[in-house]
């Protein structure tokens, strides 16, 4: 915003709250407002006017502009998300390719070889299950004698 601009949005406020405007006003408002966009001060100050009867200060036309642009920039992400939801609704395939996806990873599985179930899963499950098994199959000790046994735990 220059300067001139400046004065317009002290011009606008002093329609709505009877100030006085000299150059020492305009520059010291165009310190703090000289990064906005003019017609967003401008409309600032209608917003402020029409919500509050305060006196207008620099603080109130940059909070206002700001949210001017955030709802502007907002306004355009959902004109190109509305666009881009259009376009995914027009072009099926673009959107869904889940069928392609299946019969990519078809393919790719038969080309692969068959793995080794052992190599394929962690070790400590490898060794968990030959255990089980081992344990599954044993048998008593043809050798063991509990005679024996008792006997040894009475002399200890």
């Amino acid at each position: 915003m220059t300067p001139a601009e400046t004065a317009k949005v002290l011009t606008k406020a002093a329609a709505y709250d009877l100030r006085t405007i000299g150059e020492a006003d305009v520059l010291a408002w165009h310190e703090v407002l000289r990064e906005y966009d003019f017609a967003d001060a401008m409309e600032a100050v209608s917003r402020h006017y029409a919500e509050h009867t305060e006196r207008l200060m620099p603080a109130h036309v940059r909070r206002i502009a700001q949210e001017i642009e955030r709802d502007r920039r907002r306004a355009q992400r959902e004109a190109l998300e509305q666009l881009a939801l259009e376009a995914e609704q027009a072009d099926p395939p673009r959107r869904d390719r889940s069928d392609d996806v299946r019969r990519l990873i078809a393919e790719l599985r038969d080309s692969l070889p068959d793995g080794d179930p052992d190599k394929l899963r962690r070790p400590e499950w490898v060794e968990h299950d030959k255990r089980r098994a081992r344990e599954a199959t044993a048998e008593p000790n043809p050798l063991y004698d509990p005679t024996v046994h008792a006997r040894l735990a009475e002399e200890a």
